[in-house]
């Protein structure tokens, strides 16, 4: 009888010790831009450890950012973190940012009083939020960007096809 109960009980407990599957987080991986403005490309990886790493190109520029992201309901919010190379700093999204070129004190820099690298620039993620829709990963505009609210931008799982 107690051999019974002890295969019984170890059945039960083979059974319960099931392992719980994770759900995949529909937003890690590598996304591309969509909109193809020659010659500049750009890119988001999301990785499953909270960070995200973004490059972007052009003919004789780069930009570069790393970060943190995390999930508010339907959505993701990236933000930089802080670097300690020093860098001209661009901001995401912000369309009067050119604008402001001979007004306002630029550039801004990673670091104050240092010398940035040329041609390269740190572009500053602030709780920018993303969602996905379809199979895009869209960009949701902040009022204070003073972007038109036709801007899109978007991101997909592949790259575009140069033409």
């Amino acid at each position: 009888m107690k051999i019974r109960i002890s295969i019984l009980i170890l059945f039960i407990g083979l059974f319960s010790c099931q392992k719980k599957e994770i759900p995949k987080n529909k937003f890690v991986g590598t996304w591309y831009d969509t909109e193809y403005i020659v010659p500049g490309k750009s890119s988001i990886k999301i990785n499953a450890d909270s960070t995200f790493d973004y490059r972007g190109a052009g003919c004789d520029w780069t930009v570069f950012s790393k970060g943190k992201w995390k999930i508010i309901g339907d959505s993701i919010e990236l933000s930089s973190t802080k670097i300690d190379t020093c860098y001209v700093i661009s901001p995401f999204v912000d369309c009067t940012f050119f604008d402001r070129k001979g007004k306002a004190p630029l550039p801004l820099l990673t670091m104050q009083n240092c010398e940035p690298d040329q041609g390269k620039s740190f572009c500053l993620f602030t709780k920018e939020i993303f969602y996905i829709k379809n199979d895009s990963l869209f960009y949701k505009i902040k009022p204070e960007s003073k972007c038109s609210d036709t801007l899109k931008i978007m991101f997909a799982k592949t790259k575009k096809i140069r033409r």
